[in-house]
């Protein structure tokens, strides 16, 4: 949706594409809020145009992202580092901003226009009301490593465009499914990790969790994949596997 230029050690851009152009208004607003509310961010220095793009000037952070990490690191450190990854996502659930987009009533429609079987549509829609407690919080709803950055002063989480405001335990399965056809043995231990922690720090039971796995992959399918990918989407949507399996 975008492109990041540097302008100069301190700062970079983060234009919108064409396509896509403005919603760098938006982020920008995200940014600054949940940059005021604690969270570990590379804070917004507000927004210009350049050749008619819009875009949003931010703090520059030099370093890997999580998942160029994880490629590289030894089989023992993968599970310590998924534990932290687990506690920074807990740490933004845990922050409650207002006026977000309601994460539940956003799924609810995006189900409705996955093109999946209308009784399927039905259950899903049905299990989302079971399954939503009434729990809000901030869900990033695209964490996953490739959206961490590894600086020397800690890690920094970018792209908050998908930010919503919802149970914890959505945003969880939502990075379950992110990361769950990354086809590197080590990036599916992380996954592994990632969900027994995060079942063991939130005390949430598995079938929750399996539940928002399908309403999310359901959600997905709403963003027009096609082929092979849409094709596991609605295996998952379905209820017919366990991530990460």
């Amino acid at each position: 949706m975008a492109e990041v230029y540097a302008i100069d050690d301190e700062r970079v851009v983060k234009l919108d594409r064409p396509e896509w152009n403005g919603v760098s208004a938006f982020e920008a607003d995200v940014i600054t809020r949940v940059a005021e509310a604690g969270l570990p961010v590379a804070r917004s220095h507000g927004v210009i145009t350049i050749d008619g793009r819009c875009g949003v000037v931010l703090d520059r952070h030099v370093g890997p992202s999580l998942l160029e990490v994880v490629y590289e690191t030894a089989q023992t450190g993968i599970d310590s580092m998924a534990e932290r990854f687990v506690t920074l996502q807990s740490m933004i659930n845990a922050t409650v901003v207002e006026g977000f987009p309601d994460l539940p009533g956003r799924l609810r429609g995006e189900i409705e226009q996955s093109g999946l079987p209308s009784q399927l549509v039905s259950e899903l829609t049905e299990l989302l009301i079971h399954l939503d407690d009434g729990t809000r919080g901030v869900c990033h709803y695209d964490f996953h490593p490739g959206n961490v950055i590894v600086t020397a002063a800690g890690w920094i989480v970018v792209d908050w465009l998908g930010v919503a405001s919802g149970p914890p335990v959505a945003d969880r399965a939502r990075t379950l499914l992110l990361g769950a056809r990354i086809a590197d043995p080590r990036v599916s231990e992380f996954m592994r990790g990632v969900r027994r922690h995060g079942l063991q720090q939130s005390l949430v039971a598995e079938a929750t969790c399996d539940g928002w796995i399908r309403v999310a992959a359901a959600a997905r399918l709403a963003e027009g994949f096609t082929g092979e990918s849409a094709d596991w989407l609605r295996t998952v949507a379905a209820g017919s596997v366990t991530l990460p399996d």
